[in-house]
């Protein structure tokens, strides 16, 4: 079986590997499932998924296929497991089926780790839309995976990628003397003028070509395809592992959308002595309520399990829109946020916070400004973590009118009835508090949405 793999470990002794017959993460994970969950020290954090759409920075949430998240947590065996049986997109030319993927946190002799890995069964992009037939692009046998652990010798992590099969038929009269798609080609069979194809043989030297390609390469008639990524890295505290098998850019039927196809990560990090950090922000969640339309997460930004120790992270965001911004808009996005750990105190604190400098929602005239929401949390060990939630808000107006700020918690009436707003909308627990900035609901759109996401918890296990 040919593979593309790329990993770094602080020592050569590393021997983890989940692609070799020998004892890795496999047999650990087999093991692990056995025994009661056992805490560790480390923080581990998993995201696999098969499919993403995003547009202008805003993912749709009813495309992300097969999506299987390990939230942190210091316990071994722990696992999250999605499967898909077909996904047919809201774009007829992306259909992904029979996806499954697995996240599993494991501990094999001296070492812990965490692992995701991602299978897609079939991949097809391409085919027709609006009566114009594109090229089409099939692979099969996708597999995705991602590792990151800790030796008695360091941290460490490996990604890897495969496929059984792939297929690309092109429009007649494809240029490709000289240009980098006929590199993409060459380890491939040519059956027709149009259509090439080759097994799992090929997958190496197809993911070298795109791991070499200076830009994305393009398919006239259908968009463009590029490696993902496949990255990782290690120091004294932790250990990242990303691999995204394919980013593929439709352009047409008039849209331009990227797809992201098999992708994995996975992170471990210490000392975590207190508990686990589930806390981070999104400055955006919008539910059209009449379908299964779901947008957000732009550009989500989350505590590591560990915490920061002790520094305030920043993260900027310069715009996002959902459907190019016609239904949503937000500029001006800032992430903060800042996690500690003290184990002589066997405490953790930290806040996470969103601000959003301006917010508009063009088909019914909504402005807003300066949106803040913060959720701070204090907690140690088996005993309920304290937050606290703030908000603020500049100015609201509707169709140029200006609108009472609403209070926190408080609920206030658009004109005309056609919505409402409601400030700090909070959901408490045990461990932590989550809170929306601003909640919109549009009554004639039959669309809710929240602005400014924080989420503060901390988690013993």
């Amino acid at each position: 079986m040919s593979k593309l793999i790329s990993g770094l470990a602080l020592s050569t002794t590393v021997t983890l590997s989940l692609l070799a017959g020998t004892a890795g993460p496999a047999a650990a994970v087999a093991s692990a499932e056995r025994s009661a969950p056992t805490l560790t020290d480390f923080g581990y954090r998993a995201d696999v998924y098969a499919v993403k759409l995003v547009t202008d920075n805003v993912e749709a949430f009813n495309v992300k296929d097969a999506h299987a998240q390990l939230r942190c947590t210091r316990a071994i065996g722990q696992s999250a497991e999605k499967s898909s049986v077909l996904s047919v997109p809201d774009n007829p030319l992306v259909n992904i089926a029979a996806s499954t993927s697995r996240t599993d946190t494991y501990q094999d002799g001296s070492t812990n780790g965490v692992v995701g890995v991602n299978t897609v069964g079939d991949i097809r992009i391409g085919g027709e839309v609006a009566g114009v037939r594109t090229p089409t692009l099939v692979i099969e046998g996708l597999t995705t995976s991602a590792n990151a652990f800790h030796t008695p010798q360091g941290f460490g992590h490996e990604e890897s990628f495969d496929f059984a099969r792939i297929r690309l038929e092109l429009l007649e009269g494809t240029p490709l003397q000289g240009t980098p798609l006929e590199a993409l080609l060459a380890p491939l069979d040519q059956v027709t003028d149009t259509v090439f194809e080759g097994t799992n043989q090929a997958a190496n030297e197809i993911f070298k070509v795109l791991q070499s390609a200076t830009a994305p390469i393009q398919i006239p008639g259908l968009g463009s395809i590029a490696l993902g990524k496949v990255r990782g890295s290690a120091n004294a505290k932790r250990a990242t592992s990303e691999a995204m098998a394919l980013e593929i850019v439709v352009d047409a039927g008039g849209s331009r959308q990227l797809v992201e196809i098999g992708s994995a990560n996975a992170r471990i990090g210490a000392p975590a002595p207190a508990g686990v950090f589930r806390a981070g922000g999104s400055a955006l969640d919008l539910q059209a309520l009449q379908s299964s339309l779901r947008f957000g997460n732009v550009q989500h930004k989350s505590i590591p399990c560990e915490g920061t120790l002790g520094k305030t992270m920043t993260y900027h965001v310069p715009s996002a829109g959902v459907l190019g911004g016609l239904v949503a808009r937000v500029t001006g996005v800032t992430y903060s946020h800042r996690g500690k750990q003290n184990a002589r105190k066997d405490l953790a604190k930290g806040f996470s916070a969103v601000s959003i400098a301006s917010t508009s929602v063009p088909a019914v005239g909504l402005e807003v400004s300066d949106i803040v929401s913060r959720v701070t949390m204090r907690g140690k060990e088996n005993r309920p973590v304290k937050s606290k939630v703030t908000s603020s808000i500049g100015a609201i107006t509707f169709r140029g009118q200006p609108v009472a700020v609403p209070a926190p918690g408080q609920t206030v009436e658009l004109p005309g009835g056609a919505g409402l707003l409601q400030r700090q909308v909070v959901k408490d627990s045990r461990y932590g508090a989550a809170s929306i900035g601003l909640r919109v609901q549009l009554f004639a759109e039959a669309v809710v949405l929240d602005l400014g996401l924080a989420d503060g918890h901390i988690y013993p296990r």
